[in-house]
């Protein structure tokens, strides 16, 4: 299935199968309780909204998941978007340093998509991913991956991702590493986000602290049919990457695809 939507991601338009998808949310969101719960409470808790724009907001929540997987599909199946870039110059700069730099990622927006357009010099960028992915999404990574100097790196139980990347740093290159989920480590830090504590990873600074690197948020955010909008930004710690990441959520409030209790 996830091979023929390649196919047909690639083939048709996007607007088409964003038609289907808006068709296919509402029995999604029925199914899907536990995620449905998690996106209401954001809106109506953390945003402010009233019940019936945030119960619109879960819809407007899962919808811009759907565009953003078909996105990713239309990518794997040869089909190009345009990407608008904040504050090119940081990462510029950094790609043309000796030394490497750690890319903090987040599930918000489209982040994948960054291994796909931006420019890091003779950089090689090193991917964090989860290593139970389907055969169909691996295939296509793999084969943008190695037409753009990126490596994906699979994280194990057994942990030894942490050795990879950490070499990585240490030959220059850059390492991208999920930075809003603890992501199978409990070392954590308790920061403010949307007025209450919420942990998350020490794990991306510390990584940064050892090599003696700096760490850039980057956020990927649709903005249009086939654009996006590309913000990169130097954070100091897990504080400071609350404080980006929650300006970002609140200015693309549907992007955010947390559909579990964050604060929990």
């Amino acid at each position: 299935m996830q091979r023929s939507l390649v196919r047909l991601a690639g083939a048709l338009h996007p607007v088409i199968l964003y038609g289907v998808v808006a068709l296919v949310i509402p029995f999604y969101m029925l199914f899907d309780g536990k995620g449905r719960r998690a996106s209401f409470s954001f809106y109506r808790k953390r945003m402010g909204f009233g019940p019936l724009k945030s119960f619109a907001g879960v819809y407007r929540n899962f919808f811009a998941m759907g565009k953003i997987v078909i996105d990713r599909f239309a990518m794997y199946g040869g089909r190009t978007f345009s990407f608008d870039i904040d504050e090119q110059n940081c990462l510029e700069e950094l790609s043309k340093g000796e030394k490497g730099f750690v890319v903090a990622s987040s599930h918000v927006g489209n982040f994948e998509l960054a291994g796909y357009s931006l420019s890091l010099g003779q950089k090689r960028l090193n991917a964090l991913v989860y290593a139970a992915e389907t055969e169909a999404v691996m295939a296509g990574r793999k084969k943008l991956f190695e037409q753009r100097n990126i490596r994906m790196v699979p994280v194990g139980e057994d942990m030894q991702h942490l050795f990879v990347v950490s070499a990585a740093l240490a030959d220059g290159e850059v390492v991208a590493v999920p930075a809003d989920r603890l992501f199978g480590s409990e070392k954590s830090v308790t920061c403010s986000f949307f007025g209450q504590d919420a942990r998350f990873p020490a794990g991306p600074y510390a990584l940064a602290a050892a090599r003696d690197v700096p760490v850039v948020a980057v956020f990927v955010m649709k903005t249009g049919v086939t654009s996006y909008r590309i913000s990169a930004i130097k954070v100091d710690d897990a504080a400071s990457f609350a404080s980006v990441f929650e300006e970002t959520v609140r200015k693309y409030p549907y992007q955010w695809f947390n559909f579990f209790n964050f604060w929990d």
